[in-house]
């Protein structure tokens, strides 16, 4: 007679766009279906039609079941989506609640009633709270304040687990995964990369430098522009790319800013791309100059791509590019425009190599087969503690 099946309950806002929402979806695709039945339960529909991001992937995993509270927003959406949750979990009887971000602390309500352990997954890295409001401040508080009673906390980066653990979180145990990334989805792709440089109008053999990332301060599209304009006065058939939506008096600020540059026509703003492949498979290199991170994404998923990376030293950056790339100190755009002259000076057999690399790097230590065994192993390791 076979074992039975591990029950995995996850718990999320939502499964719109977003980074934690893609990495939950890659997670539950590549647990292992032998050993794990697995509900995702969302706290909020979908956003509306074309607008369904994850939702219907998730749905589609075999032994996945997704299932939605139907929360209203606001605290008195809670009378009724809460016991809604119970209801779920006394139906599936799990061996884990797994919460992600502002899932945790739902989690570890229920599993406290209802006598099942709490896992937290926590992708928050900053210490700076600046940019916090009030109610998002009081709930780190009392995240902090009550993680002693989670039985894991995992968070994706070593940043974000150093530093709240200087903001005085102490869990009885804590451990990083990093995220994983899709080989399959993100791979080198010329062709598909050069239609989307025509699509772009964008011409082919020219050097193209590209930032991907929503329009924030956070993100200092300044720092990109000022090395932009640093690179093409030795590299002066460069062209530039900003991926990414933002509120529109601000993109007007960087075009701006581009236009004082000199840089005109050669920086392209596409907006937000949902062909992510593509665009990275139309860069020569990738920039990121951020001011704050944890683990950037869109470093992995280029390097997947083989595209070599450029970023500022942020959370767990300079982990994630290894000697794949180059590693600059954040606002030092002479610094990050002579990197990228660096990698725009290599031979073609020097460049064919760190390509390559990157590619390696990605699947030997960030695939998301190592994002699900590494997660499955700490689970485990939370049912077998309970024994």
């Amino acid at each position: 007679m076979s074992p039975r099946k591990r029950r995995l309950l996850f718990l999320i806002n939502s499964l719109n766009p977003g980074g934690a929402e893609r990495q939950l979806t890659e997670l539950v695709s590549n647990l292992d279906p032998s050993r794990f039945e697995t509900l995702v339960v969302v706290t909020y529909d979908a956003a509306g039609p074309g607008k369904e991001g994850f939702y219907r992937q998730v749905a589609a995993v075999p032994g996945v079941t997704l299932a939605c509270l139907h929360k209203r927003h606001g605290a008195l959406g809670y009378a009724r989506s809460l016991p809604r949750l119970f209801r779920l979990v006394q139906a599936f009887e799990p061996d884990v609640l797994h919460g992600y971000m502002e899932g945790n602390l739902p989690v570890l309500l229920t599993g406290a009633l209802l006598r099942k352990p709490a896992v937290w997954g926590i992708r928050r890295s900053s210490v700076d709270h600046t940019k916090m409001d009030l109610l998002s401040r009081a709930l780190l508080r009392l995240t902090i304040a009550l993680s002693g009673f989670a039985d894991l906390v995992i968070f994706n980066s070593e940043a974000g687990l150093r530093n709240h653990r200087a903001m005085g979180m102490k869990g009885p145990r804590m451990a990083v995964v990093p995220n994983g990334f899709s080989m399959e989805r993100f791979h080198p792709d010329p062709r598909a990369g050069g239609a989307w440089r025509r699509s772009q109008g964008i011409p082919e053999g020219v050097p193209l430098l590209g930032i991907v990332g929503r329009l924030d301060p956070v993100k200092d599209h300044p720092t990109f522009l000022r090395a932009a304009a640093r690179v093409i006065r030795q590299c002066p058939d460069a062209h530039f790319v900003c991926a990414g939506g933002g509120p529109g008096p601000y993109l007007e600020a960087l075009q701006a800013q581009a236009g004082s540059l000199g840089l005109g026509e050669r920086v392209h703003w596409p907006g937000t791309c949902s062909d992510m492949g593509n665009v990275y498979n139309a860069l020569s290199a990738l920039l990121l100059t951020s001011t704050d991170e944890g683990f950037p994404n869109v470093l992995g998923e280029a390097m997947a791509c083989g595209v070599p990376c450029v970023t500022t030293r942020v959370g767990d950056a300079a982990l994630l590019v290894g000697g794949t790339g180059y590693v600059c100190e954040v606002g030092d755009d002479g610094a990050i425009a002579a990197a990228v002259l660096a990698l725009l000076g290599e031979e073609p057999p020097a460049k064919a190599d760190r390509s390559s690399d990157a590619r390696a790097r990605i699947r030997d230590h960030f695939s998301v087969q190592a994002l699900a065994r590494n997660t499955e192993a700490l689970l485990e390791g939370v049912v077998a503690g309970l024994g």
